[in-house]
């Protein structure tokens, strides 16, 4: 028995550019909205909102029959249809051509009276439009259509095994959280859960329980996840400091200089480069007019500790903190600096959390979120036309890894690249080993005993190509035994070779100032210093420095400020080099 759709066409008050909509984009060759997937979203959910049959959802989106996950985007082919519309203040004629996609003679044609132009509050009747599914949740006025939607064929239900019965679910309502937001959430109609919850109005209160009806195929990944405060949608991407004649900076590093009994000579060693570099990156900024006191605290020492050192009062007073290295310590002087509202400069990749509703944090390496969006767009770059295969790891942070990869490769526009992509195994990987000329494997595995016996059968075929990770490099079988020549590509933080020209420029003046030798650390020493304190100066927040390239972007109103660039570089030879 079919079952009525009930679709939400939603007409609000409110300006029509001040809505949002669903993003509508073309994929191979037809009109599809694009739907990012939300916590709860199912198959089912999917078809009912956007008015779409299941089948046209899994033949536009391979790999969805085995579920949804949260951030995945799914394109929905567009289904066009009469819809209704009420005019609001300041619509034209044409406004409401272009936003259903249809001429202003077809309005006309069925709206004899709108030749004349529009009125406030007109009814019209639109055949053959793009149905706008809004996002925001401003608008109060709510028109219902009600549409049939055909069951998947026998031969799609066979192939795709899709289930549509129904569970039950309680939920215990959050703040901030309303009867609207939870049927978005859920993909259930807000009629719908009024009636199984016997509501006589569309208020809900938090702590009270909601009883919800959700389609089996993903009960089982909907977790009850906290709902943040409703935020004014305005994201900046430069960071602003007030104007000042002189700075307070800190930085934290465990120099260790006094030797205690947790002596670590490597970790003190890095420490150690790292803060040469610096203050090499302080004399240029005191050429680009910088006037700031930099105060450097070795947490390591025997005489003080963190605890010690926070207590401090001259620590209020910084402009800008930069956080140790290791990812504990950074954690507790993150939280010191968010308490009394002062930048804190992670210069190391930091947790997502750290940056979460404080829009003082900086994040100057890039996520493995960002890293995975640029070998994704190294693929589409490099093979336009082919298909490439990814053998899925196994591990949880294989799977995270991979699932980042897929959303960033699906979110490459196909005007760019019509790059395809196999989701394989590691039972399985070989079988499509003749299906191009070229092979082009994406291996996001940390899994030595599989990956090593991969890259040692491939090694000396030039028609195999080989995406893979950073931490590769950190296998002796990959870069301390001379027999493995291995290739591949991979996407990195940073690039540090002696041959770079921008590092052999540093080198000589690191010599000169310290009769050493320059390294990774001391580099980043001077690029995270440099990148930080010139906006001080406002500089830009989009930078090259000697080993990091850096583009600084909001993560969010409220938010903290992530780092989002970085290389992708090709392993051959026991050298790395940009592609």
């Amino acid at each position: 028995m079919k079952k009525p759709l009930l679709f939400f066409l939603l007409l609000s008050a409110l300006l029509v550019h001040g809505q949002q909509y669903a993003q509508i984009t073309e994929r191979e060759g037809k009109k599809c909205y694009v739907h990012t997937v939300a916590d709860g979203n199912n198959l089912y959910g999917l078809q009912q909102m956007y008015a779409c049959p299941a089948e046209d959802i899994l033949n536009m989106n391979p790999g969805i029959e085995r579920g949804l996950t949260t951030g995945e985007v799914v394109f929905i082919p567009v289904q066009r249809r009469t819809v209704k519309h009420t005019v609001v203040q300041k619509e034209t004629l044409y406004s409401v051509s272009k936003l259903y996609d249809v001429s202003m003679d077809s309005i006309i044609k069925y709206n004899p009276s709108t030749k004349n132009g529009l009125k406030l509050s007109q009814r019209l009747t639109i055949p053959n439009a793009i149905a706008r599914i809004q996002t925001d949740e401003l608008s109060t006025s709510v028109e219902v259509m009600t549409q049939e939607i055909p069951k998947p064929s026998e031969v799609a239900q066979t192939k795709f095994n899709i289930s549509f019965t129904d569970d039950i679910i309680s939920h215990v309502v959050l703040p901030q959280e309303s009867l609207y937001t939870l049927s978005k959430r859920f993909m259930v109609p807000v009629p719908e859960l009024q009636a199984l919850n016997h509501l006589s109005s569309s208020r809900v209160s938090p702590g009270q329980t909601i009883r919800i009806p959700v389609k089996k195929e993903k009960v089982e990944h909907i977790p009850i996840r906290e709902v943040p405060d409703k935020k004014v949608n305005n994201v900046l991407n430069e960071l602003r400091f007030s104007a000042r004649k002189s700075y307070e900076v800190a930085l934290f590093l465990p120099l260790n200089l006094d030797s205690t009994a947790s002596y670590n000579r490597f970790v003190s060693g890095a420490a150690l480069d790292y803060y040469m570099g610096a203050k090499l990156a302080l004399d240029s900024l005191s050429h680009l007019g910088l006037n700031a006191v930099f105060h450097v605290y070795d947490y390591e020492s025997a005489n003080e500790n963190l605890t010690t050192i926070l207590a401090k009062p001259e620590l209020l007073n910084m402009d800008i903190i930069f956080a140790p290295l290791q990812q504990r310590e950074a954690e507790i002087v993150s939280a010191f600096a968010r308490k009394n509202d002062i930048t804190v400069a992670f210069p190391v990749s930091m947790k997502e959390s750290e940056l979460l509703g404080n829009p003082n944090a900086i994040c100057l390496s890039p996520s493995t979120a960002n890293l995975m969006d640029q070998l994704a767009w190294s693929v589409h770059r490099h093979f336009v036309n082919q298909t490439v295969v990814l053998i899925k790891g196994e591990s949880e942070v294989d799977k995270k890894t991979d699932q980042l990869f897929l959303m960033a490769f699906r979110n490459v526009p196909s005007s760019v690249s019509k790059a395809k992509i196999i989701e394989a195994t590691w039972k399985n990987y070989q079988q499509y080993e003749f299906m191009n000329d070229e092979i082009i494997y994406i291996i996001l595995s940390t899994d030595k005993a599989k990956v090593l016996p991969l890259l040692e059968k491939y090694k000396s075929n030039e028609k195999v190509h080989v995406y893979g990770l950073k931490e590769w490099l950190e296998w002796k079988e990959v870069s301390g035994t001379i027999s493995n020549k291995f290739a591949f590509t991979y996407a990195s933080p940073s690039y540090f070779s002696y041959h770079s020209p921008s590092v052999m420029t540093f080198h000589k003046k690191y010599r000169k100032t310290y009769s050493a030798d320059v390294s990774r650390m001391s580099c980043l020493g001077f690029d995270a210093t440099l990148m930080v304190c010139r906006q001080l100066v406002n500089q830009s927040n989009k930078q090259s420095g000697i080993i990091s390239n850096y583009q600084l972007i909001q993560q969010g109103v409220g938010n903290g400020y992530q780092n989002t660039s970085g290389f992708v570089l090709d392993y051959k030879g026991f050298e790395s080099k940009p592609e």
